[in-house]
């Protein structure tokens, strides 16, 4: 055998070693890619309210592949009834849905929101670092163009979610947050992690003309809601027998109220809002930073026929090195109630984390409001409104 064929025979056995070196480092850079994203995965799980970078964000899933089942609204149809969370007239069918309960970033950097002027009912709350959030309440969520910006979740968030036996859509949460949503078994979409993250896109353009961080990019349409709701394995309408406890009339206008046509509510030491009446239509307009609370969607302000004040205890919670807050959303508390112009004290009470609040005068008679949209601001039991 000469030199030639001695090589042409020892190449089989030197490919053979060569394909075998191949696939283990291929393997092994596979490994390295999947240590890596557990990595990512659990970087992203404790700490929530950081921005996914490039390699989290390879791993959200991102779908618009449209499901094949039915709408949401096929649940009962036909049937006049109003809407649990205005008082205005609704369609059975949706009356009886869960409403969503989507957490807003409320800092100026991510202002103008989207889809403010189509929730039903809005709160405002203190969060840690002296900032608000809110979190925005939608009956029907199918007209409605993009809600955004979404943000992280707190455990007072849950239970203001629970008191209308809602959804819950935000875009991470604190670990007291996820402890509290497993204890309940609270139906929540979470954009940062989990199976439902397809209901979720990043729009930096969502604001027409301006373009901003990713951090406030995170929304939602009604579309999408509309289309994946109903794949999910969570309830989708209330129980038998489940009790709305707002009360709503025609005229919600306070009989022996005060003035109350210009109201700034303190809802930290350093954030205010402030409610201005119009009296051509009978809703109070808000306005925060200096400037109007309008809705990037159409640039239309929401105009609010119900002002609540809940002023509740608020305390850090301790042993939390981010300075998060307990905030009170059980128990009994004072406010106040404003309307039409005029303001009236009143008092707050809530049984237990599922119950709904109630909503008294101070007389122990039950408050009717007016019929439509509601702004509820939570409050410091230490910081008082002021009225003109």
């Amino acid at each position: 055998m000469n030199y030639r064929q001695t090589q042409n025979y020892r190449q089989p056995k030197q490919k053979k070693k060569s394909n075998i070196l191949l696939i283990v480092l291929l393997a092994l850079i596979a490994f390295n890619i999947l240590f890596i994203a557990v990595l990512v995965r659990n970087a992203i799980a404790n700490d929530p309210d950081s921005e996914p970078g490039f390699f989290a964000r390879l791993l959200t899933f991102d779908s618009r592949t449209e499901p094949t089942s039915r709408p949401r609204t096929d649940v009962l149809t036909g049937i006049d009834h109003h809407n649990p969370l205005t008082g205005e007239p609704m369609d059975l069918g949706l009356a009886q849905l869960r409403p969503l309960a989507i957490v807003l970033n409320n800092i100026s950097g991510s202002l103008p929101h989207n889809g403010v002027a189509s929730a039903d009912i809005i709160y405002e709350y203190p969060v840690e670092g002296g900032i608000t959030r809110m979190l925005a309440f939608y009956q029907d969520i199918s007209g409605v163009e993009m809600v955004g910006s979404i943000r992280s979740t707190r455990l007072y968030t849950v239970h203001l979610a629970e008191s209308y036996d809602a959804i819950l859509v935000s875009a991470g949460r604190s670990a007291q947050a996820q402890e509290e949503i497993r204890n309940l078994g609270t139906p929540f979409l979470n954009e940062v992690e989990g199976p439902h993250r397809e209901v979720f896109f990043r729009d930096r353009g969502r604001i027409p003309g301006k373009r901003i961080d990713n951090l406030h990019a995170v929304v939602t349409t009604g579309e999408r809601m509309m289309q994946w709701l109903p794949e999910y394995d969570f309830r989708q309408v209330h129980d038998q027998g489940y009790e709305h406890k707002l009360r709503f009339t025609a005229n919600g206008t306070p009989q022996g109220g005060s003035a109350a046509n210009n109201v700034v509510v303190r809802i930290t030491s350093g954030k205010s809002s402030t409610f201005i009446y119009d009296a051509e239509a009978g809703t109070y307009h808000m306005n925060q930073f200096n400037s109007d609370f309008v809705d990037a969607n159409d640039g239309s302000r929401p105009g609010f026929t119900n002002v609540l004040i809940i002023k509740t205890s608020v305390s850090n919670i301790q042993g939390d090195n981010s300075g998060r807050l307990n905030i009170a959303t059980t128990g009994s508390g004072d406010g106040y109630f404003i309307n039409g112009g005029r303001y009236i004290e009143i008092s707050w009470s809530r049984n237990d984390v599922r119950s709904p609040f109630v909503y008294t005068k101070r007389d122990g008679t039950p408050l009717d409001l007016g019929i439509g949209k509601t702004f509820v601001c939570i409050t410091p039991t230490n910081l008082d409104p002021t009225f003109e």
